[in-house]
């Protein structure tokens, strides 16, 4: 038994090379999260020569929920770009490599498509890192709104419940305070809905409570932890119905 050969034989009996206008056309036995094969092309310009996908990726990503003008997805992005020496034109929006001598495009194959399979993890971030990229964003956007040194993370605003803290703590220059709890999930509602009802019975009337959602697709948070929260004294926000929005209202109700 030769391994390596046994390796090497599955893989190249999968893979399908044919001549196209551009220069050639490579299927790959490796799958997209569709379940198609992983295909991409070798443009041939005399003698300069680059691999570049059809295009359709990068659209296919953002049509399967992968949000590209998120900070942090845009970093994960330019990570594996770098990673792997592929860039990206943001024209046409294609994957491609370097133009390099016709001689050595083959070097940069396996390169290519171990970029084109990572580059689906984006759609399978688990919802920890979904979820902490979501509040990773809402902290930059209310430092930028507020400036940093007013904002602060976990901290207890009523001193005789020194366990009911906030996620995020915005200080206006009013005096009054914006306790902002992301809808990540079930308990951080029922946290920010219990929050709101000890505001009101201890009278903090320069605490605002906010409850502020990813989006109001169905996910990780239930219906019926929804209802609670639009029935309590919680001010919500969508984030995904616009950012600037959602900070000019936070701003709004602590002036």
């Amino acid at each position: 038994m030769n391994l390596q050969k046994d390796i090497c034989a599955a893989f190249c009996d999968g893979l399908v090379v044919r001549e196209v206008p551009v220069g050639f056309s490579i299927s790959t036995p490796v799958t997209w999260f569709s379940g198609d094969r992983i295909s991409f092309y070798a443009r041939i310009e005399g003698e300069r020569a680059r691999l570049e996908d059809s295009g359709s990726l990068l659209f296919g990503l953002e049509g399967q929920g992968v949000d590209f003008s998120s900070e942090n997805r845009r970093e994960i992005l330019s990570g594996l770009l770098s990673d792997h020496g592929v860039d990206l034109s943001e024209e046409d929006g294609l994957f491609c490599t370097n133009w390099v001598p016709k001689v050595e495009l083959a070097t940069l194959a396996l390169p290519f498509l171990t970029f084109l399979a990572r580059v689906q993890d984006l759609l399978f971030l688990n919802r920890e890192v979904v979820r902490s990229t979501f509040k990773e964003d809402l902290i930059s956007a209310l430092e930028d709104k507020f400036q940093e040194d007013r904002v602060s993370l976990s901290e207890a605003l009523i001193p005789s419940l020194p366990h009911y803290t906030v996620d995020i703590v915005v200080r206006s220059a009013s005096g009054k305070i914006a306790a902002v709890f992301p809808a990540t999930n079930d308990v951080n509602v029922l946290r920010a809905v219990l929050f709101s009802m000890e505001v009101q019975k201890h009278e903090a009337t320069d605490i605002v409570p906010f409850l502020i959602y990813e989006n109001l697709d169905k996910g990780a948070i239930t219906q019926q932890s929804r209802e609670i929260a639009f029935n309590s004294d919680l001010t919500p926000a969508v984030w995904s119905g616009g950012r600037e929005e959602v900070m000019q209202k936070v701003s709004r109700y602590v002036s």
